[in-house]
């Protein structure tokens, strides 16, 4: 597993081809948690978090809790919220090509 720096708010290592944990540090800037697309459809796994938040696009914020599990459409606009502490997420990326 190599700890990958991305200019990001936030660290993230790749465990297989297209599984990778990220880790948004409690001190993340509000700002760098900007509204975006993705590339690939995702399948995201909340490992730990307090109180933080993601939102869809036209949608109201739901609370992330440990062991909740969400999909995330290719092209769908989305944001995280910052809440207490770190929040470290499971990512796999279907329809990417190996």
């Amino acid at each position: 597993m190599d700890s990958t720096v991305t200019g990001r708010p936030y660290k993230q290592w790749k465990i297989s081809q297209n599984v990778l944990v990220r880790v948004f540090p409690r001190n993340t800037n509000v700002h760098e948690l900007v509204w975006h697309r993705d590339h690939h459809d995702r399948q995201v796994t909340v490992l730990e978090g307090n109180n933080w938040l993601f939102q869809y696009d036209n949608e109201i914020p739901r609370k992330l809790t440990d062991g909740h599990v969400f999909e995330i459409t290719k092209g769908h606009y989305h944001r995280l919220i910052r809440g207490d502490g770190e929040l470290y997420l499971k990512i796999i990326e279907k329809n990417r090509p190996f």
